[in-house]
């Protein structure tokens, strides 16, 4: 899997960023990829949708029977809403967990 998902953000990603977790999708077969900047869903090849971390409220919802729900939508418009299942947590769902826990102040 991580060959395809590198062939298909070839050239797609900042100089700076780079890719931190892979999953797919049991349901569609889309590839969804966490990076420093970024989460991205690829359907075969092609890069069908993305959205920046720092712009992204990111729900996240566990339940026995279905799995991990992850529901995400622009900060600034509400717009650009992404979302995806997985049957266990993986890579994805624990990255978009640690980066959507509040950070305690020091």
């Amino acid at each position: 899997m991580r060959w395809g998902v590198r062939a298909a953000l070839r050239g797609q990603l900042a100089l700076d960023d780079q890719i931190r977790a892979a999953a797919r999708d049991e349901i569609t077969r889309d590839r969804w990829v966490v990076t420093d900047q970024e989460v991205i869903r690829i359907k075969g090849r092609t890069v069908v949708q993305r959205m920046f971390l720092a712009d992204a409220v990111v729900a996240i919802s566990t339940q026995p029977s279905a799995g991990v729900t992850i529901r995400m939508q622009s900060r600034r418009t509400g717009e650009n809403r992404m979302l995806t299942s997985f049957r266990k947590p993986n890579a994805v769902t624990r990255r978009l967990a640690e980066l959507s826990e509040p950070h305690g102040e020091g």
